[in-house]
């Protein structure tokens, strides 16, 4: 699964720009969903509503990450710094840094969960990133420049090719972050930028996804 291609597109428009995208995240669920009935037996697939021998599917949660500040991106951690609870993220330098990882020990997708992702949205009025480079594991990838996504106004990276990042897997996103950082009148010095993984997790059990919205997980 995954083997590198992509499309820069508008992501409300990304059927005209890459009509194969419903046929390729199908096609990474079907691969993902076989794999959660051989690792999670005897428990079969509930969806989001779901009985007590299933498992189910939500969206990606912020919370199976860390920011680019090493934090869990939960509620517990919400803050001016780092917007905790959400994907939006408060950037104070500019450069080459990590951007989002794993939560887990060693930069790992929590124990339970298991993620089909199919690219990334950048919802930013001043789009900050310029470049990203990802690695799944010990499978690295090469680097992308995003900054054709100025020509765009709901810019998003979508993967020819779904990729499967399963649970007590290393999660890594890299990129370059454009200065200068604006000081605002606030007093604080800073650029918000959110970056959103467009796909689906995958839960063994509803209590890990069962508490309040944002919560720990």
């Amino acid at each position: 699964m995954g083997q590198g291609s992509y499309v820069i597109c508008e992501l409300d428009s990304v059927q005209k720009e890459f009509p194969s995208f419903q046929s390729a995240f199908r096609d990474c669920e079907s691969k993902l969903i076989n794999k959660c009935n051989f690792d999670w037996k005897p428990r079969t697939f509930g969806a989001l509503a779901l009985g007590s021998d299933q498992y189910g599917r939500t969206t990606i949660l912020p919370a199976l990450f860390d920011d680019h500040n090493g934090n869990p991106m939960d509620s517990t951690h919400r803050s001016l710094i780092t917007g905790g609870g959400t994907w939006r993220q408060l950037f104070t330098t500019s450069g080459n840094m990590t951007l989002m990882n794993g939560t887990g020990g060693g930069n790992t997708i929590p124990e339970d969960f298991k993620i089909a992702l199919m690219g990334f949205a950048f919802p930013n009025k001043n789009q900050h990133i310029t470049e990203i480079k990802m690695q799944i594991g010990d499978r690295k990838y090469g680097r992308i420049n995003l900054e054709e996504m100025h020509l765009y106004n709901k810019p998003a990276i979508i993967f020819e090719e779904g990729y499967v990042v399963d649970e007590e897997e290393a999660f890594d996103l890299y990129g370059y972050v454009e200065g200068p950082i604006p000081v605002h009148i606030g007093g604080y010095t800073g650029v918000w930028q959110r970056i959103v993984p467009i796909g689906a997790a995958y839960f063994k059990m509803y209590d890990k996804v069962g508490g309040a919205p944002g919560s720990v997980i």
